[in-house]
């Protein structure tokens, strides 16, 4: 068993570690610190470690999705995907969008729409915690982990990153 505060890999066994859409996901800046620190911990010296973290900047010209959050700490949905289960499709008709013809049909499906050829199950669509980091945080962690220092940061696609190597 293992998340990213604590592996049960050897230390210092890794060039490179890679904490892409992970850190935002953490709840408090301890447990942010720790998941760098075992981050660390996994490099040899001269390793790097790269992070990427969602950007509270979103809707200004560097990000493409223009998002716009109310606070720094929010919860966002995250729709589950099966593999080889397809969305759901629209209704073509009022009928089918009221469920008249599973009614019709003598059966009444719940999360499914279209006619009885084409039902297929809606995915459940539940909130996850997300941190969105602000200019200059995520290089503020890092400094908290005397192993790192940060090679390079900056701003990549609605995400803040940054390269940095133990010491």
């Amino acid at each position: 068993v293992a998340d990213c505060l604590t592996t049960p890999l050897r230390a210092g066994i890794f060039d490179a570690v890679l904490s892409i859409a992970v850190l935002h996901h953490l709840s408090t800046p301890a447990r942010r610190i720790q998941a760098l620190r075992e981050a660390a911990r996994l490099l040899r010296v001269g390793g790097q470690l790269l992070v990427y973290c969602w950007s509270y900047e979103q809707d200004d010209e560097r990000s493409r999705s223009r998002h716009r959050f109310v606070a720094q700490d929010v919860l966002v949905p995250w729709s589950f995907r099966t593999p080889g289960l397809k969305k759901g499709k629209a209704a073509a008709t009022p009928a089918e969008a009221t469920g008249a013809v599973a009614a019709e049909e003598g059966e009444g499906f719940e999360g499914v729409s279209g006619t009885p050829e084409t039902w297929e199950e809606q995915p459940p669509v539940c909130q996850r915690y997300c941190h969105v980091y602000r200019e200059g945080e995520l290089d503020e962690l890092l400094q908290e982990v005397p192993d790192l220092v940060v090679l390079d940061s900056y701003f990549d696609t609605g995400n803040w990153c940054a390269i940095a190597q133990r010491r």
